[in-house]
């Protein structure tokens, strides 16, 4: 049954997100995890040569259940979240208001730039920073949508997966919902993180006056997905 008012999900990942940094620095263990439980969903998880991946960040790792996949599946793949994690969260059954990724583009980091190491180091100390509301993380974000490979606006979905109350996505869709209620953002440049607060700031001030005054992000952005559907 598709519960419209069912955004469990918004309990769920904040919490796999904080038993997620337990494996920090257990990266191979958790690979393996994950390769067991989910063969067919992680199937994409591989370097150039089509090898197993040795190493993996945080945000990737959310990926797995928020790619272009059936609720479903989803939802077997948050079962196997839970089972690894040890979570005591309740399985969300709707994914309302999460913009999925690409499937041909699911993962936080590449291979091209020669830093893979370096750039998943700096993905696991952000999604920690981001979790515990650290004060470098303007830093860490401008620094990492300005230069580190294949982070863009990605990086907000992230963040937004696990601080849903806090951190506005901004996809493609939700960024021309910023443009037509007139709150400013680049289509093409990543906003400074002042800014980017900013456009949080504004769409938080908006909920009242928006249809069916939504009390939540995800509540805006599962209107804006049912928007594009008419």
């Amino acid at each position: 049954m598709d519960d419209l008012n069912d955004y469990s999900w918004c309990a769920f990942y904040p919490a796999a997100a904080r038993a997620l940094c337990s494996y920090q620095n257990k990266r191979a263990a958790l690979l393996k995890e994950l390769y067991e439980a989910l063969p067919a969903e992680t199937g994409y998880l591989h370097d150039p040569e089509r090898k197993p991946l040795k190493d993996i960040d945080p945000f990737s790792v959310f990926g797995i259940l928020n790619r272009h996949i059936s609720q479903k599946k989803k939802t077997e793949t948050a079962e196997a979240f839970k089972r690894i994690f040890g979570l005591k969260e309740p399985v969300p059954h709707n994914y309302h208001g999460i913009p999925p990724l690409s499937n041909e583009n699911s993962m936080f980091f590449g291979f091209k730039d020669g830093q893979t190491e370096k750039d998943i180091d700096n993905l696991w100390q952000f999604f920690i920073s981001v979790l515990n509301d650290e004060s470098c993380v303007g830093v860490q974000f401008d620094e990492m949508t300005a230069h580190q490979y294949g982070i863009k606006f990605n990086l907000t979905i992230g963040m937004y997966w696990i601080r849903p109350e806090k951190y506005f996505p901004l996809d493609t869709p939700s960024r021309a919902f910023l443009e037509r209620h007139g709150i400013k953002c680049s289509s093409t440049s990543v906003p400074a993180f002042k800014d980017y607060e900013q456009i949080c700031t504004g769409v938080r001030d908006l909920l009242p006056s928006l249809p069916n005054k939504p009390k939540s992000f995800a509540q805006v952005t599962r209107g804006i997905y049912l928007s594009l559907q008419k």
